[in-house]
């Protein structure tokens, strides 16, 4: 979690991230063995011992049960000592303190024999972005919101109907840049919407492009 493409945009709530744990690390491979046994997973056909989907609930009580004094104790460790002795333990529960929306995490168990998390002389915990939302009525300005309203239904990812209140999309995010692209090429080089685009590009922000998540859009009240 330390590059610009790996820095969520403080607009976007994760819902489910999707994580890396290895059997060769010993914190790594007890955080497996508990989620396995005291879980209420969710195994995906073909992939039953290399990937699973585990609740939040159940991701936390099991951080703070079995792993409670490994919290303590990395939360007092100094910053110049944090760098030797962190866990994926303390990367989880920094996830979910900063992201309070996420409902799964997907677990992903590598064999690798060689790993390393640090990059650069930088400890790296990367993670991947499966599933967002992203509320524009939480922070736009009701010109703004007319006018991001306004672009999605002109390209056609919105489209709400007279008697039925839907005040929602979902789409995936290739989908939303690939239609908002087209229609960028199609207007005149004056059209106010050219920068309007790249403003809703901004929003999302580097980690949703890099990371292709299906984003559950709120775009009216």
């Amino acid at each position: 979690m330390t590059d610009n493409d790996n820095m969520l945009s403080n607009l976007v709530d994760p819902l489910i991230l999707e994580i890396y744990l290895y059997k060769n690390n010993y914190k790594d491979r007890l955080l497996i063995s508990e989620l396995k046994e005291k879980a209420r997973t969710v195994k995906i056909p073909g992939m039953e011992n290399h990937s699973f989907f585990v609740n939040v609930e159940d991701m936390i009580d099991i951080l703070h049960g079995k792993f409670e004094k490994d919290i303590i104790e990395l939360n007092s460790t100094s910053s110049e000592s944090l760098a030797n002795n962190v866990t994926s333990i303390y990367f989880i529960e920094s996830m979910l303190n900063a992201f309070d929306k996420i409902r799964y995490f997907k677990i992903c168990v590598s064999d690798a024999q060689n790993f390393s998390r640090k990059v650069n002389d930088t400890i790296n915990f990367d993670f991947k972005v499966i599933h967002a939302k992203i509320d524009f009525t939480s922070f736009c300005s009701e010109e703004s919101l007319n006018i991001f309203t306004s672009l999605f239904k002109k390209v056609g990812l919105y489209k709400p109907k007279k008697f039925e209140k839907c005040p929602y999309f979902e789409a995936e995010y290739v989908d939303i840049v690939t239609l908002m692209v087209n229609y960028q090429n199609s207007l005149e080089e004056e059209d106010p919407d050219i920068l309007y685009v790249e403003d809703l590009f901004t929003i999302f922000g580097s980690k949703v492009e890099k990371d292709n998540p299906v984003v559950l859009v709120v775009i009216e009240p």
